[in-house]
């Protein structure tokens, strides 16, 4: 094997193929990157057996064959190099890295120990406009559950049924869906549960370009053609919860309040909050908002009161700050509307300028100390 290209060029997309190798795994062969040189181009791999990522771009390669590199090492060598032409050259067991003024030799793990990656057939692919994927992406993963005894909150929900998709990601604390028109997948694949993983770094690599990204939607996997990037991820069994139980049908309270001075008041106070909890309550009266906490383990008291316009009677809830805070950075626009029935009842957040029908959070109060 034996190739060259710029640090500039190779040193990006290794910073690309790294949010995908795994920091700590059983199988040490995850934390390598599969290097294939081919006819005038040059194709690096890494996966963590959940996702795997390839990038294939133009190359100066001037003898085919296969490398399997410590993906760390690797970079930390490239990262530190002056701007400059590097050259590759090696057997499938150790590589030279040549540059102007020295040179680095690696050892190599075995090809035939590093997993097989998916098959894409480019052919089966459904383009989808990159704007909106994006940001469906970045208004849900966010609430997303962390706890492994409920797999299927594990991911995000994309319905595409439909004259919209949606969708929904929840912890059973607090639930984000967005909804966007749907021109393209109308029937094209029952609802899937995608780990929030592959769904994250899309974003980093749509970049700017008004290109639509391809969608290839396989039986147990779903696959993201970017151009030189491709992303292929596993699916989480289902069923998902029905969601839609949870969003209260009708409120009778609404809060009109400032994002900025809202966000802000939750940030301070909860300073004093909780350190496990984050608890801080909510008492809406008389068009203001009071927003307080108490932490007999640090002897402290937080409170700030807020103007606000109200309807309904006097309530006093608790809530979880940092899902609070979380929810608040999704939200468009100066003002955001909270609706809420009851102390026990889960409150719609939404933007006044965004129909809760396109976009909306739910949180849960906690339960307040007395």
């Amino acid at each position: 094997m034996k190739f060259n290209l710029s640090k500039s060029k190779l040193s990006g997309y290794l910073q690309s193929i790294l949010q995908i190798v795994p920091t700590k795994s059983t199988l040490p062969i995850l934390s390598n990157i599969l290097f294939e040189a081919l006819d005038n181009k040059l194709k690096i791999s890494a996966t963590d057996l959940e996702v795997s990522i390839t990038a294939t771009f133009e190359c100066n390669v001037t003898k085919k064959g296969v490398a399997v590199l410590p993906a760390r090492i690797l970079f930390d060598i490239i990262k530190e190099l002056p701007e400059s032409e590097i050259t590759f050259e090696g057997t499938p067991s150790r590589v030279e890295i040549k540059v102007p003024h020295g040179s680095y030799k690696i050892a190599c793990a075995s090809a035939d120990d590093f997993p097989k990656l998916p098959t894409v057939n480019i052919k089966k692919q459904i383009s989808l406009d990159r704007d909106h994927l994006v940001t469906m992406i970045k208004k849900s993963t966010f609430a997303c559950s962390t706890d492994e005894t409920r797999p299927a909150l594990n991911g995000v929900l994309w319905s595409t049924s439909g004259d919209r998709m949606n969708m929904v990601a929840t912890d059973g604390h607090r639930l984000a869906k967005i909804s966007v028109e749907n021109k393209k997948l109308q029937g094209i694949a029952e609802d899937i549960i995608i780990p929030p993983k592959v769904l994250n770094v899309i974003p980093k690599f749509a970049g700017e370009s008004d290109e639509e990204i391809g969608i290839i939607f396989g039986e147990h996997n779903i696959i993201f053609n970017l151009g030189d990037i491709i992303l292929t991820s596993r699916l989480i069994e289902g069923p998902y919860p029905n969601y839609e139980q949870v969003i209260p049908a009708e409120s009778n309270k609404k809060l009109i309040i400032s994002k900025e001075e809202l966000a802000g008041a939750v940030r301070r106070v909860s300073i004093l909050s909780n350190s496990l909890t984050h608890q801080v309550r909510f008492a809406v009266k008389n068009n203001t908002l009071t927003i307080s906490t108490t932490n007999a383990d640090v002897g402290g008291e937080g409170k700030e009161a807020i103007p606000c316009d109200y309807i309904g009677d006097a309530i006093e809830l608790g809530y979880n700050a940092l899902y609070v805070s979380d929810i608040l950075t999704k939200i468009e626009g100066e003002e955001v509307i909270i609706e809420l029935s009851s102390a026990v009842a889960a409150g719609i957040v939404y933007s006044p300028s965004i129909p809760k029908e396109e976009f909306l959070c739910l949180i849960m109060p906690l339960r307040l100390a007395e």
